[in-house]
C-alpha cells in the first residue's frame, strides 16, 4: 500500500510504502469504523466522478455508512447518510438521444 500525505502545514510530501498481509476478508467483515470510513471515500470519489470509483453508487455508499453508524453520538455518521442521499438526488437525469 503506498499512502502520500503532507502535514497539516508543511509543503514536503511523504510517501508510506508497506506491504499488506494475510487474508483479505469480505469487507461485511471489517469494523464498523473501516466500513464508515471506506463510505467515506467512496462518498469522495463519486463527487468527483474519479476513474476508481469503479461500480459505486450512490444508494451503495449511503447503505454502507448506514450499516456502519451503530456509535454516533454526535450524528456525523447519519449526517453523511443524508449528504450522499442528497446528492444523489441531484444528479442530471441521463440524456437520451432522440427522445421527444
Amino acid at each position: 500500500m503506498k499512502l502520500r500525505y503532507k502535514e497539516p502545514r508543511g509543503t514536503v510530501s511523504r510517501l508510506l510504502a508497506l506491504p499488506l498481509t494475510g487474508v483479505a476478508r469480505p469487507l461485511a467483515q471489517a469494523s464498523e469504523n473501516l466500513r464508515f470510513a471506506a463510505a467515506v471515500a467512496q462518498f469522495g470519489m463519486l463527487l468527483r466522478q474519479s476513474e476508481h470509483r469503479g461500480t459505486a453508487t450512490y444508494d451503495a455508499t449511503a447503505r454502507l455508512a448506514e450499516g456502519a453508524r451503530r456509535f454516533d453520538p454526535e450524528g456525523y455518521r447519519a449526517e453523511l447518510v443524508r449528504l450522499v442521499r442528497l446528492a444523489e438526488g441531484l444528479q442530471p437525469a441521463p440524456v437520451v438521444v432522440g427522445a421527444r
